[in-house]
C-alpha cells in the first residue's frame, strides 16, 4: 500500500508576549490542526519569556522550532528596523526551507507587527503563506506620532509583499481595507476555543450566595481599560445593586488596580492572579464584561459566551461577531464610561429575566459554529491544504 504523508503546516508566532491571547490563539491553532490529522510545527523566539508557551505546545504533542528571533517589543524602531534586519529575515526564509511545510501561517496580531516573519516566509520559498491580523490599528494611526509616514511606508509593504491576510473579524477586515485600500483578496476568520464536553470543575464560592458577580478574564493592561471597568462597578453599586468585582488575570497595571480598589470593601472584590485555568473562574460570574480600548476577537469573550454567561462589552471590532450568533453578549452603543455602565445596571437588573433566554440550544449552536473544527477548517480552506 502507498504511505500517506500528513500535510505539514508550521505555524510562526511574533512572539509578542508570554502571556498574549494571540499566542494563545496559536496554540488552540495548532491543536485543532493536529486534531484534523495534520503535521503541526511551530516557530518561537529563544527568548525566556516564551518558554511557557513552549511547554504548553510540547503539551499537545507539537513540534517546536526555537531559533535568536526578536519581536516587535524588542525593537525601539518597531517595524522599520524589522524590515532593515535581513539577517532575521533570511534566518527565517532558512528555517522555514529546512522544516518544508505544504503551508506557512504568520500570527501577525498587528498592521505592523511580524513583517520581517511573513518577508522570511515569502522569502523560503513555500508557495502558500498566510498572516493572521488580529488588530489592526489603523482607525487612529494618522493622529498617532509619525502616523501618516508609518502608514505611507506600509502602505508600500503590503502592496510589495502579496500574501493571503486573515483577519478574525468583520470589523477588523473593514478597519484595514478603508485604510490601506488594496486592491487583493483578504479573508474573515472568526476565532475560535476547544469546547470542553464536561462541565467545569468546581470551585469553592469566592462570594456570598444572592450577591450578582461581574468578572474579567485577562491580561492588566491599558488596552483592556480596566479603570473604566472598576468605575462602572462603582457606578452600578452606587444604584444600589450588589455587584461583586472579579478580576482573573495579572499585568502590569496590577498596581494601579489595586490602588483603584484600596478603598472599597475588600469582600466584594477578588483578584486571583495569574492561572493556567481562567476557565475555571466562569462559573463564578453572572455577567463577564469587557471595556477594552480596542480588541480584535477576544478568546476570553467566545469562553464565556460558550458557557452560556451573560456578556456586556465594548464595541470593540468582534464583539458584533460574536453577538450574531450570542442575543446574551450586549455591546454598548460607544466606549463612554457612563454608556456602559447604563448598559450594565439594566443587564443586573434584568438578569434573571435574560438568563431564561440562554437555552441550551442556543449554547450548543453557539459553540458549534465557534469550535476549533470550523476554525480550523476556514483555515485550511485559505492555506489550500486538503
Amino acid at each position: 500500500m502507498p504511505i500517506v504523508t500528513k500535510q505539514r503546516v508550521l505555524l510562526i508566532s511574533s512572539n509578542s508576549s508570554g502571556r498574549g491571547g494571540g499566542e494563545r490563539y496559536l496554540l488552540f491553532l495548532a491543536k485543532g490542526l493536529k486534531e484534523q490529522g495534520l503535521d503541526v510545527h511551530v516557530l518561537l523566539s529563544d527568548v525566556e519569556y516564551m518558554d511557557g508557551w513552549v511547554r504548553d505546545f510540547l503539551e499537545e504533542d507539537i513540534a517546536v522550532h526555537r531559533a535568536h528571533l526578536k519581536g516587535l517589543v524588542q525593537r525601539p524602531l518597531r517595524f522599520v528596523q524589522a524590515c532593515l534586519d535581513r539577517k532575521q529575515i533570511n534566518t527565517i526564509a532558512k528555517l522555514c526551507k529546512s522544516i518544508t511545510p505544504d503551508a506557512i501561517l504568520v500570527n501577525q496580531q498587528y498592521d505592523e507587527d511580524g513583517l520581517d516573519y511573513v518577508w522570511g516566509a515569502l522569502l523560503s520559498g513555500i508557495k502558500q503563506v498566510a498572516g493572521v491580523i488580529h488588530m489592526p490599528m489603523t482607525a487612529s494611526k494618522d493622529s498617532r506620532p509619525l502616523g501618516r509616514l508609518r502608514g505611507r511606508i506600509l502602505r508600500s509593504w503590503y502592496r510589495k509583499h502579496t500574501y493571503r491576510k486573515i483577519f478574525v473579524s468583520e470589523g477588523a477586515r473593514k478597519e484595514f481595507n478603508d485604510y490601506y485600500r488594496l486592491d487583493q483578496v483578504n479573508y474573515v476568520v472568526n476565532n475560535s476555543v476547544p469546547m470542553s464536553q464536561s462541565g467545569l470543575e468546581a470551585l469553592e464560592p469566592l462570594f456570598p450566595t444572592g450577591s450578582k458577580v461581574m468578572g474579567f478574564i485577562g491580561q492588566f493592561v491599558a488596552q483592556k481599560n480596566l479603570g473604566g471597568l472598576i468605575d462602572i462597578w462603582k457606578a452600578a453599586r452606587n444604584e444600589g445593586i450588589d455587584a461583586r468585582l472579579l478580576l482573573v488575570g495579572d499585568g502590569p497595571e496590577r498596581n494601579h488596580i489595586d490602588q483603584m480598589l484600596a478603598d472599597c470593601d475588600p469582600e466584594t472584590w477578588h483578584i486571583t492572579g495569574w492561572t493556567r485555568e481562567p476557565e475555571l473562574f466562569l462559573q463564578e460570574m453572572d455577567v463577564f464584561v469587557l471595556t477594552s480600548h480596542f480588541e480584535g476577537l477576544p478568546l476570553s469573550l467566545v469562553e464565556a459566551a460558550s458557557r452560556g454567561v451573560v456578556c456586556v462589552t465594548a464595541p470593540f471590532n468582534g464583539a458584533t461577531d460574536v453577538s450574531k450568533h450570542a442575543p446574551w453578549v450586549l455591546v454598548a452603543q460607544n466606549h463612554s464610561v457612563l454608556t456602559m455602565a447604563l448598559l450594565l445596571c439594566n443587564t443586573l437588573q434584568s438578569l434573571d429575566s435574560l438568563k431564561l433566554t440562554i437555552t441550551p440550544n442556543r449554547v450548543e449552536q453557539f459553540q458549534s459554529f465557534y469550535s476549533l473544527n470550523r476554525m480550523v477548517k476556514e483555515i485550511r480552506d485559505v492555506l489550500q491544504l486538503n
